[in-house]
C-alpha cells in the first residue's frame, strides 16, 4: 500500500500539471482578447480624432473656395461702379457689394474657427496615435507570447499525459478508481491532502486526531479525511524538523 500511496501523489503531480494547462487553455484566450480590444479600444479613439480631422479640413477648404469666389465677385462688383449711370443700378449693386462682403465675413471667420479646431483635432490625433503606440508595444509581445503558449498546449498536455500513463498502472483499481472520483469532482483537481508533521489536512485544515494521524504516517491503508473527503497521504519530504 506504501508504494501505491507514493505512486498516487506523483500522479497527484502530475494530474496537476495537465490541469495547469487545461486552466491555461480556457483562460489564455480570454487574456489575448483583452490585450487585443485595448489595442481597438486606442486605435478607434485615433481613428474618431483623424475622422473629425478630416472633416474639419474638407469644411476649411469649402470655406477657402467660398472666399476665393466670393472676392472674384466683390471684385467685379466694385469694378462696375465706375460704369453706373443711374441711382437704382447704383444702389442695386451696392446692395450686392454689402452682401457679398457679409458673406466673405462669415466665410473668413467661418473658416478661423476651423483652423482652431484642426489644431484642436491635430494635437489629439498624436496624443491618441503616441498613446495607441505605447499601448501596442505593451500588449502585442505579450498576445505574441501568450499565443505562442496556446499553440503549444496540447503538446505538453500530451507529453504529460505520458506521464500518467506510465504511473497509472502501477497503483491499485481501487485506489485509483477513489482518488479519481474525488479528483473529477473538485475544479482544483486536488484529491490528496499531503499530512505533515503539523498534523494537519492541508486541503481542508481539519486538525486531525493522533490515532488517526499515526495511521496516516504507517501508511497501510488508504485513510480519507472525514471533514473534506480528501485521501491523507504522508508527505515526509514536507515535515516540519
Amino acid at each position: 500500500m506504501i508504494e501505491d500511496l507514493e505512486d498516487l501523489k506523483q500522479l497527484q503531480e502530475i494530474d496537476l500539471r495537465i490541469r495547469e494547462q487545461e486552466l491555461a487553455q480556457e483562460q489564455y484566450p480570454a487574456a489575448v482578447a483583452e490585450l487585443e480590444d485595448a489595442i481597438n479600444k486606442a486605435k478607434a479613439s485615433v481613428d474618431s480624432f483623424s475622422s473629425k480631422l478630416a472633416k474639419a479640413e474638407k469644411d476649411r477648404a469649402e470655406f477657402e473656395d467660398q472666399i476665393a469666389k466670393s472676392k472674384d465677385l466683390l471684385e467685379k462688383s466694385q469694378s462696375r461702379l465706375n460704369s453706373i449711370k443711374t441711382n437704382r443700378e447704383y444702389d442695386a449693386v451696392h446692395a450686392e457689394i454689402e452682401s457679398q462682403k457679409n458673406t466673405l465675413n462669415q466665410a473668413e471667420t467661418r473658416k478661423k474657427n476651423l483652423q482652431d479646431e484642426i489644431e484642436r483635432w491635430k494635437t489629439a490625433v498624436e496624443q491618441h496615435t503616441a498613446e495607441l503606440e505605447k499601448i501596442k508595444s505593451e500588449n502585442e509581445p505579450q498576445i505574441a507570447e501568450l499565443k505562442r503558449k496556446i499553440a503549444a498546449i496540447d503538446s505538453t498536455i500530451a507529453e504529460i499525459t505520458k506521464e500518467r500513463d506510465a504511473v497509472a498502472p502501477r497503483i491499485s483499481k481501487p485506489l485509483i478508481r477513489t482518488y479519481d472520483l474525488i479528483r473529477k469532482k473538485r475544479k482544483s483537481g486536488r484529491a490528496i491532502s499531503n499530512v505533515n508533521s503539523s498534523r494537519t489536512c492541508t486541503v481542508c485544515y481539519k486538525v486531525l486526531e493522533p490515532q488517526l494521524y499515526n495511521e496516516i504516517r504507517r501508511g497501510l491503508k488508504m485513510i480519507l479525511c472525514q471533514n473534506c473527503g480528501s485521501i491523507l497521504i504522508w508527505d515526509e519530504s514536507t515535515v516540519q524538523h
